[in-house]
C-alpha cells in the first residue's frame, strides 16, 4: 500500500487516474441505482407486447372449430402464458391453468353450475400503475397472492380475453440482470482502471522527465537531455528545452569564461600596479644616490673642503661618474619603455651574429681586465641570422655586463653557441655563486634585488634583463637562465631564416 502511495502520491498521472476512476465509479453506480427501475420499465414493455400478441393470436382463433381449444391451450404453452376467457355476465368460463390435457375438465365450468365470478377470483394492485399501456395493468390472484401482469381485450364472441404473465418472473429477470450487471461492472473497472493506468504512466512518464531534466537544470546540469518523445506538444516542449538547455550551458560556459578572464585581468592589474609602485621606488632610489652623491661633493666643492687640484679633481671625477651612471639608467629607461610599449617599428635583416659578438667582447676586455676576469668567445665568425641586429647587439651588451658584475671564483665568461634547425642558441657562462631558485623567475624583472635590500652592491639585475626580456619576446625568440657546474649560465636564440616568424605568427593565428 505504502509503494503505491509513493507512485501515485503527487504525481500527475496519480491525479489522473483517481479522476478518471472516480468519474468511472460514479457512472457505475448512476447506472447502478436506477438499473433496477430502467430494466423493470423495459422488461414489463417486452410483456406488454408479448401479451398484446397472444391475445391479437387468440382472437384469431375459430371458436367453432373441433380445436379452438387445442389451440388455445397449445399457445399458452408455447408462449408460456395463461389467459382465462369470462362470458358477458362476468363469470370464469374457460382458464389454461389447470392440470391434465388440453380438453380436460380442469379447463371448463361444470354444465348446469355457476362459475365464479372472475372479479372475486383477483383483485387490483398498486404497484405498477405509473405504466401507462392500454388495457394493461398488474392485479393480484387472491388463491395465491401473486401479482400479474393482465392484458385484457375482447374477443369476437363477445367473450373477455384476460391474458397474464407472473411479475415474479420478470422480477427474476431484472434482479439476475442487475447481479450480471454489477459483476460485469466490477470486472471492468478493474480491466479499465489497470489500462489506464499503463496509458496514462505512457503519457506522463515524458512530463516526468522533462520535470527531472529541468530540476537538473535549476541545479546548473544540463547534460541530462529529454528525449524524443513525437510530433505532439510533449515532444515539441522536450525539444524546446533542450535548446534552451544548449543555450543556457553556453551561455553559462561563456559567462565563466569572461569572469576567468576578468578575474586575471584584476589579478594582472593588481600586478601591474604593484611592479609599476615597486618601479618607481626602485628608479627612485637608484636616482636618489647618486644625486645625492653628487649634490654632496658640489657642495663640498663650494664651500671649498678641496683646495688641492688633486681633491677637486678627485671630487670632480666622482661627480662625472655618478653624472654618467645616472645618465644610463635613464637611457636604459627610455629604452625598456619604447620596448615595452612597441613604439618601434620590428625590421628583422640577415646580419652576422658572430661580428656582433666579436665587436660586444672586445667592448667589455677593458672592464674584465680591470676586475682579473677572462672572457673566452667561442662563436667563429660569419655566423650569420635573421634579427634586429641594434637590439641583438644590447642582449649581448647586457649578457655581458650582468656576467661581468656577478663573476667570481675563477673569474672566467666563456661565450658559446649551438646550432639548431631554426635558430643559434647564444650562451653566456661565468663563474660564481648560483642564482637561488626562488629569485630565478624574478631575475627579468626591472631592478629585481636579491637580497632583497637597497644596498648599492652588485647583487642587483637593475634594467638589463629586463630589457632583454622585452627585446627577445618581440623577436619570438627563446631566452633563459639556469645554474650550471661552478656557474651561472645565460642564453637566447636567434632565427635564422625569415619563415622562423611566419611560422610563429601562423601559430598565434592558430591558437587563436
Amino acid at each position: 500500500m505504502k509503494s503505491l502511495y509513493n507512485l501515485f502520491a503527487g504525481k500527475i498521472r496519480g491525479k489522473i487516474f483517481a479522476a478518471i476512476l472516480i468519474v468511472l465509479m460514479c457512472s457505475v453506480l448512476t447506472v447502478g441505482i436506477f438499473s433496477h427501475s430502467i430494466l423493470m420499465r423495459a422488461f414489463t414493455g417486452h410483456t406488454y407486447r408479448e401479451l398484446y400478441s397472444v391475445a391479437d393470436t387468440v382472437n384469431t382463433l375459430i371458436p367453432d372449430s373441433g380445436s379452438y381449444y387445442v389451440d388455445l391451450y397449445a399457445l399458452a404453452e408455447n408462449r408460456n402464458v395463461n389467459f382465462e376467457i369470462v362470458d358477458p355476465s362476468g363469470f370464469l368460463s374457460y382458464t389454461t391453468r389447470g392440470s391434465g390435457s388440453a380438453l380436460s375438465s380442469d379447463h371448463f365450468s361444470a354444465p348446469g353450475s355457476s362459475s365464479p365470478e372472475y372479479s372475486e377470483m383477483i383483485a387490483s394492485v398498486n404497484s405498477y400503475k405509473s405504466y401507462d399501456y392500454d388495457n394493461f395493468e398488474v392485479k393480484k390472484r387472491l388463491a395465491t397472492n401473486a401479482d400479474y401482469f393482465i392484458y385484457t381485450c375482447s374477443l369476437s364472441t363477445g367473450d373477455t380475453l384476460h391474458v397474464y404473465s407472473p411479475v415474479a418472473d420478470v422480477e427474476s429477470v431484472v434482479d439476475i440482470a442487475n447481479g450480471v450487471y454489477s459483476i460485469f461492472s466490477i470486472s471492468i473497472l478493474v480491466i479499465v482502471g489497470i489500462i489506464f493506468l499503463i496509458v496514462s504512466s505512457r503519457f506522463t512518464r515524458p512530463v516526468e522527465e522533462i520535470n527531472d531534466v529541468t530540476k537538473d537544470m535549476a541545479a546548473l546540469d544540463f547534460s541530462r537531455k529529454c528525449e524524443d518523445y513525437g510530433k505532439d506538444e510533449i515532444g515539441e516542449l522536450g525539444r524546446s528545452i533542450n535548446t534552451l538547455s544548449d543555450t543556457l550551458d553556453a551561455t553559462l560556459e561563456d559567462l565563466k569564461q569572461k569572469n576567468e578572464q576578468l578575474e586575471k585581468d584584476i589579478e594582472l592589474r593588481l600586478a601591474l600596479d604593484n611592479a609599476r609602485k615597486s618601479f618607481i621606488s626602485n628608479v627612485s632610489h637608484e636616482l636618489k644616490t647618486p644625486l645625492a652623491i653628487i649634490s654632496g661633493y658640489a657642495e663640498g666643492l663650494c664651500a671649498g673642503i678641496g683646495s688641492s687640484p688633486e681633491t677637486i679633481k678627485e671630487y670632480c671625477g666622482i661627480i662625472n661618474d655618478e653624472s654618467k651612471r645616472m645618465n644610463e639608467l635613464v637611457l636604459e629607461l627610455l629604452e625598456l619603455t619604447r620596448l615595452e610599449s612597441k613604439s618601434y617599428s620590428f625590421s628583422p635583416d640577415y646580419c652576422d651574429l658572430g661580428e656582433i659578438i666579436k665587436s660586444q667582447a672586445e667592448h667589455f676586455s677593458l672592464q674584465s681586465e680591470q676586475n682579473g676576469i677572462t672572457i673566452e668567445n667561442r662563436v667563429p665568425l660569419s655566423l650569420e641570422c635573421f634579427a634586429q641586429e641594434d637590439r641583438i647587439e644590447i642582449v649581448i651588451k647586457n649578457y655581458l655586463s650582468n656576467a661581468i658584475s656577478h663573476c667570481d671564483g675563477e673569474k672566467k665568461i666563456i661565450i658559446d653557441y649551438e646550432d639548431k634547425p631554426e635558430t643559434v642558441a647564444i650562451t653566456v657562462y661565468n663563474t660564481g655563486e648560483h642564482i637561488a631558485p626562488e629569485d630565478m623567475p624574478e631575475i627579468w624583472d626591472s631592478f629585481y634585488r636579491a637580497d632583497k635590500s637597497h644596498e648599492r652592491s652588485e647583487n642587483r639585475y637593475g634594467l638589463g634583463l629586463s630589457i632583454v626580456k622585452s627585446i627577445m619576446t618581440n623577436h619570438r625568440c627563446a631566452y633563459t637562465a639556469e645554474n650550471t657546474a661552478g656557474g651561472v649560465k645565460f642564453s637566447f636564440e636567434v632565427a635564422k631564416t625569415p619563415e622562423y616568424y611566419e611560422k610563429k605568427e601562423n601559430e598565434k593565428q592558430n591558437n587563436g
